[in-house]
């Protein structure tokens, strides 16, 4: 999981700038949420929950120290986050922020 989580703060960092708006913050996180969820129901279907959040806590710790995370706003654009968000699975998730 850290290894994927990794690729996703390379993946945002490097998107595109393709829309004059780019996510904010608040939707950034959102990203991050949704990659989470997204990688730790493909490998667990039947994850419960509280492991859910329990992961995506963690996610959020580790994003909160990491430079490419902090570049998303700037770096990601409406467009690719609207894809991501509607991504149904991880791979299609990362081809939306390349």
């Amino acid at each position: 999981m850290k290894a994927r989580l990794a690729r996703l703060c390379q993946l945002l960092a490097a998107s595109a700038l393709a829309c004059v708006r780019h996510a904010t913050p608040e939707e950034c996180s959102a990203l991050l949420d949704r990659y989470v969820e997204l990688l730790v129901r493909e490998r667990d279907p039947a994850v419960s929950d509280l492991d859910l959040s329990s992961k995506k806590e963690l996610a959020r710790e580790k994003a909160a120290h990491d430079e490419a995370f902090a570049a998303c706003p700037k770096e990601v654009g409406a467009r690719e986050m609207r894809c991501a968000m509607a991504a149904p699975n991880v791979d299609e998730f990362e081809k939306c922020l390349e």
